[in-house]
C-alpha cells in the first residue's frame, strides 16, 4: 500500500513541477511579448525619444540614431546648439499630426513648451501590430530660409560651402523703356537656401575673381557690383523720393505730380498708376513715415539700377493709427545724367514654416 502511495506522489509532484515550469516559461514569454508590444506602441516610441535623448541632452546621439539631416550648408555643431536652445529647461509634450509623408503610417510632433521641435514619422511592422521609427526631422519652425540676389556669374558661398548653379534662378527684368537695350544688361539671379539653422549665415561672393560686397535686409542678401558713389547716391535718392510720393498719393495725401516727376512716363508702371481708380484710403487726418531704409543697390548696366526701399507708413486718425510696411524693389533708369523710376516690384517672400 505504501509503495502505491509513493508512486502516486512521485507522479503528482512530477506533474506539478512540469506545470510550474511550463507556467513560468509561459509567464516569461508573455512578459516579453507584452514588453515588446508596449515598446512598439506609437506614444511609447515617441516618449522614448524625449527620455533617452532630449532630457539627457544627448543631441549627438539623437542626430546619429534618428539620422537627422542637416543642410549641406550647415554643421552638426549648429544642430546641437539649436536643439539645446529649443528644449533646455522646457516642458515636453507630444501631439498627433495629420500630415503623413510617403512611407509613414503615423506622425507625431514633439514640443518643448509650445514650440515645435521634432516631427517623428512611424511605420507599421511588416508582421504584427507594432510600429518602428521611419525617420525624424527638425520642425520647420526651427529652420531658416535666406534669399541671395547676385549678378549672374557671381560665385557665392554660404558658411564656406559653394552654392551650386542649379540653385540659382534667373530674375526677370521689368518692362524697359526704349532707351535701354536688354542685351546690354547683366541679369541677376536668386538663390533660395532653405533648411538653415540660422538666418544669419556667413555669405561671401566674388565677381570676376574679386570679392564683392554683400548687404543684408532681413533674410535677403544682395551681392553688389561696384557702383560709382555719385551714381549710387542719385539712384537711391530718386528711388526713395518716388516711393514716399507713391505711398502718399495712394492715400490721397500727395499729388500725382509729386509722384510723376520722378517717373519715366513711357513705362507701363507709370501708365498703370496714372489710370488706376483703386485707392487704398482709410479715413485719417495725418500721416508719418518711419524707419526709411534703402538697401540692395544693384547695377545691371550703366543705364539700369535698382534698390530696395522700405519704411513704415502710418495713418493718423485721432487716437487710432493704421500702419503699413512699404517694401518695394525700385528700378531706376539712367539716360546720360537723367534718372527716372521705371517700375516698383514686391520682393519675393521666402517664408518656410510647418
Amino acid at each position: 500500500m505504501k509503495k502505491k502511495k509513493s508512486v502516486f506522489y512521485r507522479i503528482y509532484f512530477f506533474v506539478v513541477i512540469i506545470f510550474l515550469v511550463v507556467l513560468a516559461v509561459g509567464l516569461v514569454v508573455l512578459y516579453g511579448w507584452l514588453k515588446s508590444y508596449e515598446s512598439s506602441q506609437p506614444t511609447t516610441i515617441v516618449n522614448k525619444i524625449i527620455t533617452n535623448y532630449l532630457e539627457k541632452g544627448d543631441y549627438e546621439g539623437l542626430e546619429k540614431d534618428l539620422e537627422l539631416k542637416v543642410s549641406e550648408f550647415d554643421s552638426s555643431d549648429n544642430l546641437k546648439q539649436i536643439l539645446k536652445d529649443a528644449v533646455e529647461g522646457k516642458k515636453y509634450s507630444i501631439a498627433h499630426s495629420s500630415f503623413k509623408p510617403e512611407g509613414a503610417d503615423l506622425a507625431y510632433i514633439i514640443k518643448a513648451d509650445d514650440e515645435k521641435v521634432l516631427n517623428v514619422y512611424l511605420k507599421k511592422h511588416k508582421i504584427g501590430k507594432g510600429y518602428d521609427i521611419a525617420y525624424a526631422e527638425l520642425s520647420k519652425s526651427l529652420l531658416k530660409t535666406v534669399e541671395i540676389i547676385a549678378p549672374k556669374g557671381a560665385e557665392i558661398t554660404v558658411n564656406g560651402v559653394a552654392v551650386p548653379d542649379d540653385l540659382k534662378k534667373d530674375n526677370e527684368f521689368p518692362s524697359l523703356p526704349s532707351t535701354i537695350d536688354i542685351k546690354t544688361l547683366t541679369p541677376t539671379q536668386t538663390a533660395k537656401i532653405s533648411g538653415l539653422l540660422s538666418d544669419t549665415p556667413e555669405i561671401k561672393a566674388t565677381i570676376n575673381g574679386k570679392e564683392a560686397e554683400v548687404t543684408a535686409n532681413g533674410t535677403t542678401f544682395t551681392v553688389a557690383q561696384p557702383i560709382d558713389k555719385a551714381v549710387g547716391d542719385k539712384v537711391t535718392d530718386i528711388a526713395q523720393k518716388c516711393a514716399v510720393a507713391y505711398a502718399a498719393y495712394m492715400q490721397k495725401d500727395g499729388s500725382f505730380g509729386a509722384f510723376s516727376q520722378h517717373c519715366d512716363t513711357s513705362t507701363p508702371f507709370y501708365k498703370n498708376v496714372a489710370s488706376s481708380l483703386v485707392m487704398f484710403v482709410k479715413p485719417h487726418n495725418g500721416y508719418k513715415n518711419e524707419n526709411l531704409t534703402v538697401t540692395a543697390l544693384t547695377k545691371y548696366s550703366d543705364s539700369l539700377y535698382s534698390c530696395r526701399v522700405t519704411f513704415k507708413h502710418t495713418l493718423l486718425s485721432g487716437d487710432t493709427t493704421y500702419s503699413d510696411d512699404f517694401d518695394k524693389i525700385v528700378f531706376v533708369s539712367k539716360n546720360k545724367d537723367v534718372y527716372k523710376v521705371i517700375d516698383m516690384q514686391a520682393p519675393i517672400s521666402n517664408s518656410d514654416t510647418d
